[in-house]
């Protein structure tokens, strides 16, 4: 069991090291000695999600944090989270999130200025 969950380390570890790069199956199956589709069932087994599903949800999180946090336009973003095509990021973050990126982050600005505000009357001194 340890060198299983060794070996889903060591891939986690891979991918979330590569992310911005094209991720080949057949090379991280090769990284912990595994057939192609020896690796596809046993990381499925021990996660719950298929192999592109966990890089695609790591490319969608990592999506989420640059339209939070900064400036770049959604064609900058989908690229610098992995994705090399913006029809398909636009689609699968849709799917993942249940907004286009432009929507999310008009979404978390709103959120965010909330809060702000709150936080503004939180730290007012009272009379």
């Amino acid at each position: 069991l340890a060198s299983k969950s060794r070996r889903i380390a060591k891939v986690c570890s891979y991918v979330e090291a590569h992310f911005t790069e094209s991720i080949v199956l057949s090379d991280v199956a090769e990284l912990v000695g595994m057939s192609d589709s020896a690796f596809s069932h046993f990381f499925k087994s021990k996660t719950n999600t298929t192999f592109i599903d966990y890089v695609n949800s790591l490319r969608i999180a990592k999506a989420c944090q640059l339209l939070s946090d900064t400036n770049q336009t959604v064609s900058e973003i989908c690229y610098s989270s992995g994705f090399n095509n913006m029809s398909n990021f636009i689609r699968m973050f849709k799917k993942k999130k249940q907004y286009t990126p432009n929507e999310y982050r008009a979404f978390m600005s709103q959120i965010l200025l909330k809060i702000s505000k709150k936080g503004d009357n939180i730290l007012a001194p009272t009379r």
